[in-house]
């Protein structure tokens, strides 16, 4: 290895009177800047092994792509111009000393890099690497244009470093290219993402600027961080096999996908604000877990045959259950706040312990409960005229059990129950002709012929008896 010195009198790179030595730098040389260093312009593609600028006083300027196979050392006193690209092309520690990098910046190949202090550039990050993927490991890499990330399987770039985008430019991923960095939006800029952007690991945080998303933010396969409140996303992915991922803060996006396979996707921490649909695409008993709460505004609810949603669910707005879906829940929350929902043609099948707030505001097409189930509610389901709710166990003949919040006691219109058994009899009351479908224990019927009493039912099955001592409870019936 040879060291070439930057001349006094400094010039072009492939100038030989540039150089003391008087011959050009190659990979496998060390670029030297001495303090009676004149400026040194890179006017054509250019390479060597590192660049020690440490005495440097003088003016580099970047016109074409200088490639460095190891350290690079800048120095404060220097000034940097032009916006070529520092192109690092194998393990390297760099070091700016509060230097600002004038152009681009980019790796290529599958090795580490150390940032040994903050590093800023004004222009693109690019990384291109193999399977293994490059690593970024130290110190912040805040970058004033974009990043372009090409490489395959699931290691595109890794490490330590925090990404900081504090410019205008865009995201640009090729096809299983991954970011596990840190990443962070914190610009007076915009930032553009318009295809497919996949992250994992890392964090994922939102502090200022303007966002222009039109693709798909991917989340999967390992734990991530999302704290982005203040933007909205177009799509996000959520998916994987007993994965965690973490909300710090709301995540609004317009559709939301959720995808497993045979074990759960957990989601917990703040709420996720959906104003487009909402895709459970899970299969083979996949399920969405954990304590974030769902909210939906507006869209479709679409659902695959072999997805569990088991995270808090809230409608507030106009929703549509697509026709021809089961919705399966179990486990968590679903809530009902506002909006019209249609449920025309679809099944909402609770499939274990579930509480169920306001659901009497929804006309369910058919809901299905799994037989020994106990769900909680605060009202009993009502369909409308033109929409009769049927509920019923999901084996027939086995009953599910429903118990309400309080001791108030429920009316329920349009339904057509079968199979429920209530743990305070006499509390639900029946408004609709021809409700009962058999298999219920403590409905009371009303409102139908003859006397108040659904034809060939008992107004309550099992009849309670008057205490010895005190006053019943409201709403009962007493046996005399």
């Amino acid at each position: 290895m040879a060291v070439r010195t930057i001349a006094a009198g400094g010039g072009n790179w492939n100038a030989t009177a540039t150089w003391i030595e008087g011959i050009v730098p190659v990979l496998g040389d060390t670029v030297f800047a001495a303090v009676t260093s004149g400026q040194l312009t890179v006017n054509v593609a250019a390479a060597c092994t590192s660049i020690d600028f440490t005495n440097y006083t003088n003016t580099l300027t970047m016109n074409a792509t200088l490639s460095v196979g190891g350290n690079v050392t800048l120095v404060a006193a220097m000034t940097v111009t032009g916006t070529g690209t520092l192109s690092i092309t194998a393990a390297a520690t760099i070091t700016s000393n509060g230097k600002t990098w004038s152009g681009a910046m980019g790796s290529t190949g599958a090795f580490a890099i150390t940032l040994n202090d903050s590093w800023t550039i004004v222009g693109t990050l690019t990384l291109t690497s193999a399977s293994t993927g490059a690593q970024y490991n130290g110190n912040s890499l805040t970058i004033g244009g974009g990043i372009t990330v090409y490489g395959n399987g699931n290691r595109s770039v890794s490490g330590t470093t925090t990404f900081i985008l504090n410019g205008t430019g865009t995201i640009t991923s090729g096809t299983n290219s991954v970011i596990f960095n840190n990443l962070t939006f914190n610009t007076t800029g915009t930032i553009t993402i318009s295809g497919t952007m996949n992250f994992r690991r890392g964090t994922l945080t939102y502090t200022a600027g303007t966002m222009i998303v039109t693709g798909r933010l991917n989340i999967q396969q390992e734990a991530t961080t999302l704290n982005t409140s203040g933007m909205v996303w177009n799509e996000v992915l959520f998916s994987g096999v007993t994965i965690t991922y973490t909300l710090t803060s709301n995540l609004n996006v317009n559709t939301l996908l959720l995808g497993s396979t045979t074990n759960q996707t957990t989601i917990n921490g703040s709420t996720i604000n959906v104003t487009g649909s909402i895709q459970l695409l899970g299969t083979s008993g996949g399920l969405t877990t954990g304590t974030t709460t769902i909210k939906i505004t507006g869209g479709t609810i679409t659902s695959s045959s072999g997805m569990t949603l088991r995270s808090p669910l809230e409608i507030a707005g106009n929703v549509t259950i697509a026709s021809g879906n089961t919705l399966t829940y179990n486990t968590g929350t679903l809530t009902y706040t506002s909006g019209n929902v249609t449920t025309t043609g679809s099944t909402l099948a609770l499939t274990g312990t579930a509480t169920l707030i306001n659901m009497d505001k929804i006309a369910w097409n058919t809901v299905t409960i799994t037989a020994t189930a106990t769900v909680t509610m605060n009202k009993f389901f009502s369909g409308n005229p033109k929409q009769k709710t049927t509920i019923q166990s999901s084996a027939a003949g086995t009953a599910y059990t429903i118990t309400f919040q309080d001791d108030f006691e429920k009316t329920a219109k349009f339904v057509k129950t079968s199979d429920c058994s209530l743990t305070r009899r006499g509390q639900l009351l029946m408004l609709t002709p021809n409700s009962n479908k058999g298999g219920n224990s403590g409905i009371r019927y009303i409102n139908q012929s003859p006397n108040g009493i659904a034809k060939n039912a008992p107004s309550i099955v099992n009849t309670m008896t008057s205490p010895a001592l005190g006053l019943a409870a409201d709403p009962c019936f007493i046996s005399l």
